[in-house]
């Protein structure tokens, strides 16, 4: 997960040092990599600040990670359950906004590429920092017969400034980070 100039590392040594402080919190202002001063709030929020007096100008840009970065679909588990291959998913959301309706589609694909099937899940109600664990089933087809299940769907979602009335198809799963996985391939 990128975030513009701020890197893991600045935040896992912020971490760090507020780890060793103790319980005292308050907020903390860092310089990063083009010079701007960045203010790091108690309450887990940040934003830029204007440069010193005398200090170099630095553009001053607002920093936000792309949305796609900050909300993650990840396959957990595929196994043969009774009657089909049922797969485990998780939703990890990173936003700054609370994932109300999230409905994608999934589809079962054979290596030859033909579609077996499809099916759907709810992700609801995810609040900032949590994480959602759903299962999708696919009736009838063992596991080592599906090579692929690909995301779709999911256009009507409720999260940040996308909701139900949002007209742009396909804007709600290009706000989903499909990660990779080991089992199968995984995509959008």
């Amino acid at each position: 997960m990128r975030n513009s100039n701020l890197t893991k590392t600045s935040f896992l040594l912020l971490a760090l040092v507020a780890g060793t402080i103790g319980h005292a919190r308050a907020d903390f202002e860092l310089t990063d990599k083009k010079g701007r001063r960045l203010l790091l709030k108690d309450n887990g929020t940040w934003r830029v600040l204007a440069p010193k007096d005398g200090a170099a100008s630095a553009p001053a840009e607002k920093i936000e990670p792309k949305i796609e970065d900050m909300i993650e679909l990840q396959l957990l588990r595929r196994f043969d359950a009774p009657g089909g291959c049922r797969f485990d998913l998780s939703l990890a959301n990173n936003f700054p906004h609370e994932v109300k309706n999230l409905v994608p589609d999934f589809i079962a694909l054979r290596a030859n590429g033909a579609v077996y099937g499809s099916a759907l899940t709810s992700f609801a109600a995810i609040k900032p920092g949590e994480s959602r664990q759903r299962s999708i089933q696919f009736a009838g087809l063992a596991c080592n017969d599906i090579d692929k299940v690909q995301v779709t769907g999911a256009d009507r979602c409720e999260m940040g400034e996308l909701n139900k009335f949002t007209e742009s198809k396909g804007k709600c799963l290009s706000s989903v980070k499909v990660l990779p996985s080991d089992l199968l391939k995984f995509e959008k």
